[in-house]
């Protein structure tokens, strides 16, 4: 018993040890973008708005200094970033990357790494959360005892929902839920996230055709097509990583499904692309998402790096398995440029 009190001094001086070197050292931002879209209902707040983007885009060519992601990965792993180095990246693979952000990105020379869900790549269909939007927001009443979800739900839950403050600005960030529209689509974004991507594609079929609600995805959220992730690819400053085949939850998978994930996308990405795809974005990327395995996985399926969603500066010895990135919110430049030195200092 004895030895504990010596133990403790020692973690607590590796952790004091591990403070300063973390604040002595070059550090820099990975940024984590979605969507340049809207405005629209956005329940998971991943839109920024095109106008939005341009102003923080020439923010940074004005505030930091902007690097191709790789060598942002190479310089952070040698000690040798420059004062506030940050990458650009974007998660999922939305049509809007090229035709809305890539244009912006270009005029500004300023460089982003887009991963793409290569499962998705063509797809006439919505990720999921995007589906569940439109069918626990759809114009129709919605019948009574919801299928395949466990959720108290009556005629009177389900009566029309009409546009409003509420239903266009509300997302899953806030506390509470206005109405049980907002409920059930909270509660089926928390069973969907939890599914393996068979009974995920199970349960929205059911609840499309309980909502009468069309497969095919709506213009404002598909994804690229070949053609356009071959164009995207092509434009000065943009580079190509994988995001999976099917966007799963990684952590909840066998190991091999998870290695199966991540290879295959990075093969299914450079047919498409004609070139190396080196680096890897974990879907949701939490700390409950991205298990020990899970990045075992991505060494195994032949990554150089991967990439994390927590939201912290990435210096020399973070690990380049679990690469932190913060997520960019609709926000205006004062605002944007106050994150950003707050960001910087965390």
């Amino acid at each position: 018993m004895s030895a504990f009190p010596g133990v403790r001094r020692a973690q607590r001086l590796g952790r004091a040890v591990t403070t300063v070197l973390r604040r002595r050292s070059p550090r820099g931002l990975v940024l984590l973008y979605h969507r340049v879209a809207g405005p629209r209902r956005d329940p998971q707040a991943l839109d920024v708005s095109c106008e939005r983007f341009e102003e923080q885009i020439a923010l940074l060519r004005r505030l930091v200094t902007p690097l191709p992601l790789d060598e942002f990965e190479a310089r952070r792993r040698s000690g040798t970033l420059p004062a506030r180095a940050l990458a650009v990246t974007f998660d999922d693979g939305y049509a809007d990357n090229l035709l809305a952000a890539a244009p912006i990105l270009a005029a500004h020379g300023v460089p982003a790494t887009v991963f793409v869900t290569a499962g998705m790549v063509g797809a006439n269909r919505e990720f999921w959360w995007d589906d569940a939007e439109r069918i626990a927001f759809a114009p129709k009443p919605l019948g009574e005892s919801v299928p395949l979800l466990a959720v108290p739900w009556s005629a009177a839950d389900g009566s029309s929902c009409a546009p409003g403050v509420d239903h266009d600005r509300w997302t899953v960030l806030d506390r509470s839920d206005p109405t049980p529209r907002h409920r059930l689509y909270r509660a089926m974004c928390a069973a969907l996230h939890a599914a393996p991507p068979a009974t995920q594609v199970a349960m929205l079929t059911a609840w499309r055709e309980w909502a009468g609600v069309p497969e095919a995805a709506r213009a404002s959220h598909r994804t690229v097509s070949a053609d356009e992730l071959r164009a995207l690819a092509a434009v000065p400053g943009i580079s190509i990583g994988a995001h999976t085949m099917t966007h799963p939850a990684l952590a909840r998978l066998p190991l091999e499904t998870q290695r199966g994930e991540l290879e295959e996308s990075r093969m299914r990405l450079e047919h498409d692309v004609g070139r190396p795809v080196t680096s890897v974005a974990y879907p949701f990327g939490t700390r409950t998402d991205v298990s020990a395995a899970t990045t075992r996985a991505a060494s195994a399926a032949g990554f150089d790096y991967a990439l994390a969603n927590e939201p912290a500066p990435a210096w020399r010895w973070s690990s380049r398995w679990r690469v932190p990135r913060v997520i960019v919110r609709d926000l205006g430049a004062d605002v944007f440029a106050q994150l950003l030195d707050a960001w910087f200092a965390a």
